[in-house]
Order: structure tokens, then sequence, then C-alpha cells
């Protein structure tokens, strides 16, 4: 196979991966209110503590970069801003899935699955922090990593299977 050859597959596949990933994010937003509200009283007083009324780092992602643009983002379009955040992360994070995806041998569900679990593990608990965008992850109790990686480990999956099933169909 040519380089080029080679190139534009990686392409199609990045493409392929980034779709994927934007589906996911939608999936991992449904499922994510399901997990959120998993625990009793006592687990739900400690995860909002924690957070202590905190913007959501997809907000502060969003202001930092609106900030660094030179503009400003009005309080009622934050909403808009914060998703536009989290879908482009997503996007972005199944891009990289995309260039990976066809060179897996496991099932692609336990790939995918897997797969979230490093996005969770970078991104959330060492990018998001380092970055200033949430406390340290030492300052939340272990629900709310539990669940973020819950969260997370469905974003991979529905990547994989979106991923193969565009892979089936195109290939």
């Amino acid at each position: 196979m040519t380089w080029r050859r080679r190139s534009s597959r990686s392409v199609v596949n990045a493409l392929m991966g980034a779709a994927s990933g934007l589906a996911a994010s939608w999936v991992m937003e449904r499922a994510q209110a399901k997990i959120m509200s998993v625990g009793d009283g006592e687990t739900k007083r400690r995860e909002k503590e924690a957070q202590d009324d905190l913007e959501p780092a997809t907000v502060k992602a969003a202001e930092r970069v609106a900030t660094i643009s030179g503009t400003a983002i009005p309080r009622e379009r934050m909403g808009v801003a914060s998703q536009a955040v989290h879908y482009a992360t997503g996007a972005a994070f199944g891009a990289i899935f995309g260039l990976f995806g066809r060179r897996v041998s496991s099932p692609i569900l336990l790939a995918g699955a897997l797969y979230g679990a490093m996005v969770w593990l970078f991104n959330d608990e060492a990018l998001v922090p380092v970055l200033g965008l949430s406390r340290k992850p030492w300052e939340y109790p272990v629900s709310t990593h539990a669940k973020g990686l819950a969260s997370h480990l469905v974003y991979g999956a529905a990547t994989g299977a979106g991923f193969k099933l565009m892979d089936k169909t195109l290939h």
C-alpha cells in the first residue's frame, strides 16, 4: 500500500472515529444522567460538597477558549458553549480511536470500553485538573471517579460500536 493510500485511509478512519465519538458523546450524556443518580443521600451529599458549586469543566473550558480568542460568551449561551466543548472533545477522542480501531484484534465493544477507560484516566483524572478546569482528583469522593469511569466506559463502547458499524458499511 502506498503512502498516499495509507494516508487517505487514515483520514477516513479518523473521520469515522470522529463521527462515532460524536454519537457516543450523545449516548454517554444520556447514560450519565442515570449513572449520576446512583447512590444514597450521603453519597450524593459528598459529591455535591466536593463540587462546591464549581462550574463544570466544559463551562470553564468554553470560557477559557473565549478569553483566548478575545471574546466573551453571554450567560444565556453558556449551555450551548458547554455542549460544544463536550461534543468536540468526544469527536476528537473518537478520531484518535479511529486511527487505531481497525488494528484492534479484541472484540470492538471491549476495545472501545477499554479506550473509554483510558480517555477517562487521561482527560478527567489528569488533563482537566492540570489545566485547572476541576479540583485535584483526590479532592473528590471515590463515587465521583466511579461514576465518571462508568460514563466513559459507555462512551468508549459506543465509539467502538459506531466505528465498527461504519467500517463494515464503508469497507
